[in-house]
Order: C-alpha cells, then sequence, then structure tokens
C-alpha cells in the first residue's frame, strides 16, 4: 500500500465513525441496545466510504497501545499508510472543510459544532473494538484480501465468543457470514462444517438469535454446496428458525428451503417458499439473488403444471440473463417436445451452472401432457403413429404407456383401444361446472388472507407514542369515571328529591 494523504471528505468519515465509538459506549453505559441497532443500520453506507488509510487513522487514534485487536489491525492497515509530516496538513483541512459545512447547517448550535471538531474516543468497551474489527473486515473483503481477512474472522470470532455478551451477538452473526464465504471462496468449505455446526449449538444454548439464523442460512448452502440435500433436510427439521431474524436472512432460508423441497419433488411447498422470497427480497439492489430466485421459481412453477407469467421475465435488469428460461417456457407452453429438446441442448451448460439442470429434465412429462391436452381439444380420435409424429417422440412403441399414464393422472379424458392402436378422447365438458375454479379462487383467497396476517404480524410502533397513546387513555379513563361518578350521584339526589315529591322534580 502505497502513502497517501487524507483530503478533507476523508477526515469527515473519521470523525462519524468516532461517533459511532460514541453511540457504542453509550449504548453500554445506558444500556440501550437501539444506539447499537442504529450504528449497525448504517453499516451499508459507511462501508463504501472507508478506506485503508482511515482505518489506519482510526485504529491508531481509539486503541490502546497494549491492544491486541490493534497489534493484530496494525499489522494489516499500518499507520504508516499516512505520512508523519502531513498530519498538520489534514488537521487544517479538517478545519477548513468542517468550517465550510458549519456555514450550510442552519439552525443548528454552535456548541454541537464545537465538538465535533475534535472528538476524541478511546475505546474501552469490547463493542467498539468489534466494530473496529468488523470495519477492517469489510474492507479487507472489499480488497479481496482473503488471507487476511480469514486470519482478521478467526480472532474475531475467538475474541466475541471469550466475551459471552448479548450485546455483541449482532457482531458474530455478521464475522460468521463472512467467514463461511470466504472459505467458500478459498474452497474450503468442506472443512468449516464441523465449526459451524458447534457454533449453531453454543448460539442455541445462548439464545443469540441473530447469529442462530445466519448460521443456519451458512450450513444450508454448505449442503447445497455439494449437493447433500438430505442432510439438509435433515437439519430443517432437526432445528427451528427463529422468527425474529432479520428479513434478508429469513429470505435466505426461504430460498433454500425452496431448493431443497424442489428435489424432494414437493414443488407445492418448494412455490410457496420461492414465491415468498420473492416478493420479500429487495426491490433494489441484490440482483445476483433476484436473478437465482426467479430462475428456480420459473423451473418449479412449470413443474407444478402451471405456466408463469411474462412479469417474472421482464424484469429490467434481468430479462437478459433469463432468456433462456424464456424459451424453456415457451417450449412447454406449446407442449412442443423438439423445441423443448433443442433449447436444453443449446443452453445445457447455463442450465448447470445454474444448478437448474437436473430439474429441467423432468419437465419433458410436462411438455407432452400439455401436447395431449391440446391433442385433447382439437381431435376426438386420433391413432399412436399420428400421437408420436406430432409431439415428436423417439418412437411410437412409448406412445400406449404416455397415454395411460395422462389418463390415470387425470390430464386428458379418454378410452384407450389397444387391439386398434388409437386413443378416443371424450367430449370436454364446462370448466365452470367442476370444482376447479372454486380450488383457484380459495388458493388465491389464502394468499392473500397470507400476506395480510404476515403484514399485522411485522407492525411496528414507536414506544413513546404507545407511552403518550397509554397516558391519554389513562387519563381520558380517570375523566370518564369522574364524569360517570357526578352523573350517578346526581341520580341519586334526584331520586332522593322526587320521592320526597318536590315541586321542582314534577
Amino acid at each position: 500500500m502505497e502513502h497517501t494523504t487524507l483530503g478533507p471528505k476523508d477526515l469527515i468519515t473519521i470523525q462519524d465513525l468516532k461517533e459511532h465509538l460514541l453511540l457504542l459506549q453509550k449504548s453500554v453505559d445506558e444500556d440501550e441496545s437501539r444506539y447499537l441497532v442504529r450504528v449497525l443500520r448504517k453499516l451499508s453506507i459507511t462501508r463504501r466510504r472507508i478506506t485503508p488509510q482511515i482505518l489506519a487513522k482510526l485504529i491508531e487514534e481509539s486503541l490502546k497501545e497494549e491492544s491486541k485487536t490493534k497489534s493484530l489491525l496494525v499489522t494489516i492497515f499500518p499507520s504508516t499508510l499516512i505520512k508523519e509530516d502531513e498530519k498538520e496538513e489534514e488537521e487544517k483541512e479538517m478545519q477548513i472543510e468542517i468550517e465550510k459545512e458549519e456555514e450550510k447547517e442552519e439552525g443548528e448550535d454552535e456548541e454541537k459544532n464545537k465538538q465535533k471538531r475534535n472528538i476524541i474516543v478511546q475505546a474501552k468497551y469490547p463493542e467498539e473494538k468489534a466494530y473496529l474489527q468488523l470495519l477492517s473486515l469489510l474492507q479487507l473483503f472489499k480488497l479481496k484480501d482473503y488471507e487476511n481477512a480469514l486470519k482478521l474472522c478467526e480472532f474475531s470470532i475467538d475474541f466475541i465468543e471469550k466475551k459471552n455478551r448479548r450485546t455483541l451477538d449482532s457482531f458474530l452473526s455478521k464475522v460468521f457470514f463472512y467467514y463461511s464465504r470466504i472459505n467458500e471462496i478459498l474452497g474450503h468449505s468442506k472443512q468449516i462444517r464441523k465449526k459451524l455446526l458447534s457454533a449453531y449449538r453454543t448460539s442455541t444454548l445462548r439464545r443469540d438469535v441473530s447469529t442462530q439464523a445466519v448460521l443456519i442460512n451458512c450450513l444450508l448452502r454448505n449442503y447445497l454446496q455439494f449437493n447433500l440435500y438430505d442432510q439438509g433436510d435433515k437439519l430443517i427439521s432437526k432445528s427451528q428458525f427463529p422468527p425474529d431474524s432479520l428479513n434478508s436472512q429469513h429470505v435466505r432460508y426461504l430460498y433454500y428451503l425452496g431448493r431443497i423441497k424442489a428435489i424432494q419433488l414437493d414443488y407445492t411447498e418448494s412455490f410457496r417458499c420461492l414465491r415468498e422470497a420473492k416478493r420479500k427480497a429487495p426491490r433494489a439492489g441484490a440482483r445476483g439473488f433476484r436473478l437465482s430466485v426467479n430462475k428456480f421459481l420459473c423451473i418449479v412453477q412449470l413443474l407444478t403444471g402451471e405456466i408463469p407469467e411474462i412479469e417474472l421475465f421482464m424484469e429490467k435488469d434481468l430479462h437478459k440473463y433469463l432468456k433462456p428460461y424464456f424459451e424453456l417456457t415457451s417450449a412447454v407452453r406449446t407442449g412442443n417436445l423438439g423445441d423443448f429438446k433443442k433449447v436444453v441442448l443449446r443452453e445445457a451448460q447455463v442450465f448447470k451452472e445454474d444448478q437448474t439442470y437436473s430439474l429441467i429434465l423432468r419437465l419433458r412429462q410436462n411438455v407432452i401432457k400439455t401436447g395431449l391436452k391440446k391433442l385433447n381439444s382439437a381431435y376426438s380420435r386420433i391413432s399412436f403413429e399420428d400421437i408420436s409424429k406430432k409431439l415428436q417422440l423417439d418412437s411410437s412403441d412409448s406412445v400406449e404407456s404416455i397415454c395411460s399414464k395422462a389418463i390415470f393422472d387425470g390430464v386428458i379424458d379418454a378410452i384407450i383401444n389397444h387391439e386398434e392402436k388409437y386413443i378416443k378422447f371424450k367430449e370436454m365438458g364446462d370448466l365452470y361446472s367442476t370444482l376447479i375454479p372454486q380450488k383457484a379462487f380459495g388458493q388465491r383467497i389464502k394468499f392473500c388472507l397470507n400476506i395480510h396476517n404476515l403484514a399485522v404480524k411485522n407492525m411496528r410502533f414507536p414506544e413513546e407514542l404507545l407511552k403518550e397513546q397509554e397516558e391519554i387513555d389513562t387519563e381520558d379513563g380517570k375523566e370518564q369515571l369522574k364524569e360517570l361518578e357526578k352523573m350517578s350521584a346526581n341520580n341519586e339526589e334526584g331520586k332522593g328529591d322526587f320521592d320526597q315529591g318536590e315541586p321542582g322534580n314534577l
């Protein structure tokens, strides 16, 4: 790394990071988790602003010399990245930049601005050290320095687990996520499986919800990487995913669960999980995740016998990558086995990379069933040989067994003449006289009610408003009680007056 001068924006970033450290101190001192949550929420923005030079200066100023965290981080981000003779210039530039910002800002107190100029923070709690370790880890991951990042992950995990403080749980979950991801990139996924399982047991005993959710997802990803679907299913059956976990972790869990259920032929449950994962995924960003969900959702919906909506393939930043799946869907919709085979052969490499190839091979029966439905609506009687030509089957010998299976499954309503080798279709009745529309309507109602229940469950209200409402309710209740007492007293007085027969009450 070369020596570089810290610019005015970098110096402001350092001051912001010091404010984050102060918030962490305040969170521990006042035992208020909301300050910790506020810092973690800004992490996605902070990670884009930090540089190795910023971290080097922050580590040098915030950590004590005897700190083990500092001794490790200094070797990764040495303070020599900043020249000694440039420190005075940096301080002057910082003062100039802050003064400019003060002129732009209106209505702020001068005392707050003065305090912001020279924030001196010394990390005295493990939360602050864990935060600095996490920032360093994010920077190393960004620079693709995976060897140093792995060392830092192992150090952070050991550091946080020894402290055993509930305020460090959020940091531990994030470190474990990058620990799993870095080992996957380096090709060490199989070696870390035991450690992940051990860590999951520990987090369960400690009731660490955030770490439990992350580790379950890491283990499921690990199993899917090596096609260990049975082990993944056992993990799901033996563990319980925390209902209070973050939305991002819940979405990942639904995606992995949908993939496992698809391999196990439970297409209905798989489709439900993948559809919910798509609905809960972020609209902007996470393009790779949304793309993978759309691919599996398309295949699973085809396997259930339904045709995906055109909107699935028309998303702005995804339609280019979903083109092979759109062509595949068109072949299944038309019931053309020849076109289906061409698409599968041409895009086989793409499907294998997406890990959807084995599921796509199962779609052959769906293409044949769609073709038979079309023949049912067009013909009253057709020979096996003609069916073989129309559906572009390899030979006419298997037509009889295919038609028998379709009749047994209720795909078509027909009679097979085995001697003369033809099939006679029965006349199609009125669809609305059957229970099919009722079932479809019932499914839609169930889906809408499920969304409503989830929305109500996830609603959050500020605590201050709730307290104010409770105070108002208690005050209103007291006033109403006073009014009722007055009314009852007046009634009693009126009763007495009336019994006595006074003229004023007649």
